[in-house]
């Protein structure tokens, strides 16, 4: 077979009334992002870490992630074609930085994050990234090796095609370059890495994907808990959402699951 599916879908999603609308406003607009800060007391994470030296807050977040977007199955569609396609699985794509220079960044999605746990995507993660860090992963090398080749004045067209070819068409094939559904249902990345508290990731139209969460780095902040102010260690988690999915009830539900799985750590392992 000459083409595949590049998405595996359950099924097609009917639209209502405010959908339509919605896709009508920001297909004109060209702007559908919406911008909403969490911060969260990661005590027990910060506990939890010292119990597993394997594990970051990035894969305790990540495994959150996936288990919010379990919880809340309106986030896991794909807009195509003037509807919302349901996934059947749930990605995680993590972005990772690829030198200390920050010139390049890439990624790596983990499969079914639903279902596994911190330790488990702690696990598969350090044995990929440390791959595409030295650039021994096939796919990231070939993906860059091809782009290398391509004038910048021709990247629009050219993403925009790939864009188009494996998501709004889903058909995929190897020869494309990149890997079979790339980017996942949602991504996450670790801004606090980096040194920043608080921080905004873009959407990527041409990864299809309506949720980013940039988590900043720990610091302390007076609280108040039983009628006390207390100091805590906490993060902000900065989400960027596509509102032609994500909406202001399916943002507040997904807020409060995720913060409940931060507070309570230990499910996540």
């Amino acid at each position: 077979m000459l083409f595949r599916k590049n998405i595996k879908y359950s099924q097609k999603i009917n639209l209502s009334t405010w959908r339509k609308t919605a896709f009508g406003t920001w297909s004109m607009t060209g702007d559908c992002q919406v911008y909403c800060l969490q911060t969260i007391d990661v005590s027990k994470c910060l506990e939890l870490l010292d119990e597993h030296s394997s594990l970051s807050m990035t894969h305790l977040a990540g495994a959150a992630l996936g288990r919010m977007v379990q919880m809340n199955p309106v986030i896991n569609r794909v807009i195509r074609l003037g509807q919302y396609y349901q996934r059947e699985d749930i990605s995680v794509f993590f972005q990772v930085a690829t030198d200390k220079e920050g010139k390049d960044l890439s990624g790596y999605t983990v499969k079914d994050a639903d279902t596994k746990t911190a330790v488990q995507i702690a696990k598969e993660m350090n044995k990929n990234v440390k791959k595409i860090k030295k650039g021994d992963d096939l796919n990231y090398k070939k993906v860059k090796e091809t782009m290398a080749h391509v004038p910048t004045i021709l990247m629009p067209p050219i993403i925009k095609t790939l864009g188009t070819m494996m998501y709004t068409f889903n058909l995929w094939n190897k020869v494309l370059g990149p890997p079979q559904d790339s980017f996942g249902s949602a991504m996450i990345t670790n801004i606090g890495s980096l040194g920043f508290q608080t921080g905004f990731a873009p959407l990527v139209p041409y990864s299809r994907v309506p949720l980013v969460l940039a988590m900043g780095k720990v610091y302390k902040k007076a609280v108040v808990e039983n009628d006390e102010v207390v100091i805590k260690p906490v993060i902000d988690f900065c989400w960027t959402s596509d509102h032609r999915l994500i909406d202001g009830v399916t943002g507040a539900k997904m807020s409060q699951d995720f913060e409940k799985l931060i507070l309570s750590p230990q499910q996540l392992i």
